[in-house]
């Protein structure tokens, strides 16, 4: 038996079809137009603007996903031709940080700025905040407009699901990477026949970047400074710095040792691992999970220091 639809029908079915996606245009306009007007009411600017302007905003999103939330920021950051760091994850937060890249002229050099993003499932907010350097000037409805873009656009659908999916297939910053010490060490170090390193670039590459790193510890102290690391343990201080040992990074046309300018991987210890980090002997192998919180770096080597911990 067939069936078969009259032209009547076939108005019908088209006309619903139309109607469903205009109301569902108009549900997608409303949320974001929303997002805007709560984005903007919660906008403050802070500091002073000669030494920087400091700015912060956040809208709430119901039933937020964080993972979904920062993937979606990413998305948008990348759409944008902003360079993204890494996503961190600890109970109901999330955090991830992007940066406008520096921009090099004939005239003058237009130097980046990182844009703090974080994610809180307790209260369902998404978070931006960022501070401009000593000598940037912008207005307030500028940093306004880049930083409510990015936050109304987030949403808890299909849409924003698959938005967050893409970002994270192609940055991977929800992941940690496996890693030696002495491999990490030798991306922090310019080989002789290679480019300077840019400061700023290395920055963008590796802050808020999750490691999962292997390799020696390198315990080396004057017993001055035995002492006065066992009067900070005694005076309270439940954290300790461990480096890894990186003398094995090779620079040169002959794979040379690298000598003093050396890239080199420093861990702020977890407190509440702190005797299982006294008990590493000079030598020793550690797998540490760590999170780059700091980046200091010229145009020969970069020192990361990383919040660690034993997993």
């Amino acid at each position: 038996m067939k069936f078969s639809m009259t032209e009547f029908q076939v108005r019908n079915v088209l006309v619903a079809i139309l109607t469903n996606l205009f109301l569902c245009f108009l549900l997608l306009f409303a949320k974001t137009a929303f997002a805007q007007d709560e984005c903007a009411s919660n906008f403050k600017v802070s500091g002073d603007p000669r030494n920087g302007a400091g700015y912060v905003t956040f809208v709430t999103i119901p039933h937020l996903d964080i993972h979904s939330a920062l993937g979606q920021v990413e998305k948008t950051a990348i759409d944008n031709g902003l360079a993204v760091g890494s996503e961190n994850y600890e109970g109901n937060e999330g955090t991830l940080t992007v940066f406008k890249k520096d921009k090099s002229g004939l005239l003058h050099q237009d130097k980046g700025f990182p844009i703090m993003v974080k994610a809180n499932k307790a209260n369902n907010r998404l978070m931006m905040a960022l501070q401009l350097n000593q000598g940037q000037i912008s207005t307030a409805e500028n940093m306004q407009g880049l930083m409510c873009g990015m936050l109304a656009h987030v949403t808890m659908d299909g849409a924003g699901a698959a938005a967050a999916a893409a970002a994270h297939a192609q940055t991977h910053s929800d992941e940690i990477t496996n890693i030696t010490a002495t491999e990490l060490a030798q991306k922090l170090t310019r080989r002789a026949w290679g480019r300077a390193l840019k400061p700023e670039d290395i920055e963008v590459q590796y802050m808020g970047r999750v490691y999962r790193i292997d390799g020696q510890v390198s315990i080396m102290m004057t017993p001055g400074e035995a002492l006065s690391r066992s009067q900070r343990i005694q005076d309270g201080r439940n954290s300790i710095d461990i480096s890894y040992d990186t003398s094995k990074v090779k620079v040169g046309l002959l794979g040379t040792q690298a000598g003093s300018q050396v890239g080199s991987i420093t861990c702020h210890t977890d407190p509440k691992q702190l005797n299982r980090f006294l008990a590493l002997r000079n030598g020793d192998y550690a797998t540490l999970v760590g999170k780059v919180v700091q980046v200091v770096s010229n145009q020969y080597a970069a020192t990361l220091y990383l919040d660690c911990h034993f997993e």
